[in-house]
């Protein structure tokens, strides 16, 4: 009687159903978060993927003219 008391009343109500609910809306709804974000910006890059190369070297270049341009803002 004692142990079941222990296990089922303090074990369980005590420490298993905060942890359960924790990881129910907190955990789970921080990984279908992610998954909403994932799916929006991929929503978001589909717009510009062209499967053109030029179109992806434009891109390249421009992405390291503009860290260029940030290093060289911070180096002063």
């Amino acid at each position: 009687e004692v142990y079941l008391f222990v296990t089922k009343k303090i074990l369980f109500n005590l420490i298993g159903k905060p942890a359960a609910w924790f990881d129910k809306n907190i955990v789970d709804g921080l990984m279908n978060l992610l998954g909403k974000i994932t799916a929006k910006l991929s929503e978001l890059i589909k717009g510009i993927q062209s499967g053109k190369v030029q179109d992806y070297a434009l891109y390249f270049f421009g992405g390291i003219a503009g860290l260029v341009l940030v290093f060289i803002y911070l180096w002063k």
